[in-house]
């Protein structure tokens, strides 16, 4: 999953929320020395971070997903089902959280800012541009996610290619949407599992 689904399923907590970010930036075992200045709330962050991304790899609604797109789109199926989703989620945030997308999203940011002497450095490039550009709340807009992979393909030569799938994403909306829809509320009771929460 992308940025906006790894938040919501932090649960309003502090610590799960920067965890869920550092999960693309700590890297092996959590007991490993370079990772000792994260405390034991934000290592399980970490951890449900990976716990997400297993599952909705694992996951047949998924996987039907990544075989519905084209196959141009070749190895970054995955990266673009993930951002269909955090599409998906945030068009239809009000049927998934109590708060209105907007407060979340600055309620998210304020976290962020608040614990940024955590981050690794290499995150604060990221965490600026999420904040400056509001990336969380412009997922919702279809011109939101065609910048969301304009920029990804031009910061990541590698993912060239990838600045189609908003197109992609205008012209079959409704072919995908189903499998979001069938996907994420297991996603949420796995995550409430993994954290042992009612």
């Amino acid at each position: 999953m992308n940025y906006l689904a790894h938040f919501y399923l932090s649960f309003e907590q502090e610590p799960l929320i920067i965890g869920n970010l550092l999960g693309d930036f700590a890297r092996g075992r959590l007991d490993h020395p370079r990772n000792d200045r994260y405390n034991a709330s934000i290592k399980q962050g970490i951890l449900l971070h990976r716990h997400i991304d297993s599952f909705t790899d694992s996951h047949p609604s998924g996987h039907t997903c990544r075989q519905a797109l084209p196959d141009y789109f070749g190895k970054y199926k995955g990266v673009i089902t993930d951002m269909y989703f955090d599409y998906f989620l945030a068009k239809h945030f009000a049927d998934y959280h109590h708060l209105p997308l907007k407060h979340f999203t600055m309620y998210v940011y304020g976290v962020l800012e608040k614990h940024r002497s955590v981050l690794p450095q290499e995150a604060f490039g990221l965490v600026d541009s999420m904040i400056k550009y509001d990336w969380l709340y412009n997922y919702q807009f279809l011109e939101g996610m065609n910048r969301s992979f304009g920029g990804m393909s031009r910061r990541y030569p590698f993912l060239a290619g990838i600045e189609r799938a908003g197109a992609e994403l205008f012209e079959n909306e409704a072919l995908y949407e189903p499998y979001f829809r069938a996907f994420f509320p297991d996603l949420i009771s796995s995550c409430k599992d993994f954290l042992s929460y009612d």
